[in-house]
């Protein structure tokens, strides 16, 4: 974490609110369910907030569980909810009663994940190059993982774009989330998956699942996987993950929401939470994460278009 940041964090240290009830807007065993609970479980520990709980309403991307948090808990300063790149493009997608980002206050940009391309272990693709290949002979090959629009659909069309591929053809076979993809795959209903590393790690593991690239823009240490750029395929995606709060609060209460969560993501708990599982502490307080996320929405309009998905 760079200076500024941690000078940022420190300058609105606040007091906790009493507890937060954390929506997770989707399945449970999920990447924004598992930031939820890490979130929850951190906030006990370090008696910031002991008592918060977590709570799951799957659809479209984070979409459905965003649409009822904005309608109902405007001003409400102990209600919270966690998504990331995945919702920015869902609600660019969303036709029926779309949520914006002015619904809610960007509280802060908390970790940073990487998607891996999964294929069963007994596939007969063994490297990125052997799926690329495949792919463009076989447009019809089944991909799948999250919503459409997901990060993994993102990294997905980048990797086949990038390696000569027509991505408008690309076939996306969503799920409710990265588990219920990999679960998918593993039943023999789809060909490949793209999925958050963390939730597929153990399938990795397990021999369940063969990794072929890692979205990362170079080698992660502890993960054994190659990147798409180590392999020639000069694609790369970050997938990051915040927490926000309704729309409609006091400047009182944003400055203890702020101070709450900058000592939980500057505390060892934290830490030691993320590095078990694989993810990149980054954290981003509110000011400067609203700032990232108006040029972020920019850059998701033009991945979309790229696969197709928008105009």
């Amino acid at each position: 974490m760079n200076k500024f940041l941690i000078l940022s964090a420190l300058c609105v240290l606040g007091t906790a609110h009493a507890e937060y009830r954390i929506l997770a807007p989707s399945t449970a065993g999920g990447g924004y369910d598992t930031l939820a609970r890490n979130v929850a479980t951190t906030l006990e520990r370090t008696k910031l907030a002991p008592g918060s709980t977590v709570y799951n309403v799957p659809g479209e991307g984070g979409v459905t569980g965003l649409r009822g948090f904005t309608s109902s808990q405007r001003g409400k300063a102990n209600q919270l909810v966690v998504f990331g790149l995945t919702t920015i493009a869902s609600m660019q997608l969303s036709k029926d009663s779309p949520v914006s980002l002015k619904d809610l206050t960007p509280v802060a940009r908390l970790v940073n994940d990487y998607e891996v391309l999964v294929v069963p272990s007994t596939s007969p693709y063994r490297s990125l190059a052997d799926l690329i290949a495949a792919y463009k002979s076989n447009p019809g090959l089944r991909f799948g993982g999250a919503s459409v629009g997901s990060a993994g659909h993102l990294f997905t069309g980048d990797v086949l774009r990038a390696g000569g591929g027509n991505i408008r053809t690309l076939k996306w076979v969503p799920s409710s989330g990265n588990l219920q993809g990999l679960k998918a795959l593993m039943n023999g209903e789809l060909d490949v998956v793209s999925s958050s590393y963390g939730v597929a790690e153990p399938e990795i593991k397990a021999g369940r699942v063969r990794a072929l690239a890692l979205s990362a823009p170079e080698a992660v240490a502890g993960i054994a996987v190659p990147t798409a750029r180590s392999q020639g395929v000069d694609a790369e995606l970050v997938n990051w993950r915040g927490i926000f709060a309704p729309a409609g609060l006091s400047g009182e209460a944003r400055t203890r929401l702020n101070g709450t969560f900058s000592r939980m993501a500057l505390s060892g708990d934290w830490r030691a939470l993320l590095f078990a599982e694989k993810q990149n502490s980054f954290f981003q307080p509110g000011a400067p994460f609203t700032v990232f996320l108006t040029r972020e929405e920019l850059r998701v309009q033009g991945l979309l278009r790229e696969l197709g998905l928008t105009n």
